[in-house]
């Protein structure tokens, strides 16, 4: 009788707690600036554009005669030849940002407490080549 009323005291208990937790909300992002993706995107068609706009029939002319800016023809091998300089200077970008824009953090190596390894054990040496080596010069079996 005592247990019965102790786990229904206790079910009462859980239940009244979780009815009165809050639940959780999940918030909604807004990011103003454009994403890597995007930007990569802006930056391969900044010079020859996108599909429907390089079909149109001044850019067809224009890539036949070379028509464009001063010093910049549209001839398309020049101008998928600014578009891979500009990816590779953006490709350099990110890669400075996400690998040289923090300090590098020193720490010392922690104390390991094994004081042998597997590959030095006489077990794991037996029938096999020589360990540190990367050439395999055993011979292929005949057919």
């Amino acid at each position: 009788m005592k247990l019965k009323g102790l786990v229904l005291g206790t079910a009462v208990a859980i239940a009244t707690l979780s009815a009165m937790a809050t639940r959780a909300s999940a918030q909604t992002a807004t990011f103003d600036e454009p994403t890597v993706l995007e930007t990569l995107d802006d930056v391969f068609t900044a010079e020859s554009g996108d599909y429907s706009r390089d079909r149109s029939s001044f850019r067809q002319t224009a890539h036949m005669f070379g028509l464009g800016v001063p010093g910049r023809s549209a001839f398309p091998e020049l101008e998928l030849d600014r578009n891979s300089d500009a990816i590779l200077e953006a490709y350099n970008e990110l890669m400075v940002l996400q690998t040289r824009n923090t300090a590098t953090i020193r720490v010392p190596d922690l104390a390991t407490p094994y004081n042998t390894s597997l590959q030095r054990m006489p077990s794991a040496q037996s029938r096999s080549r020589v360990v540190g080596t990367e050439l395999n010069f055993e011979p292929l079996p005949r057919r």
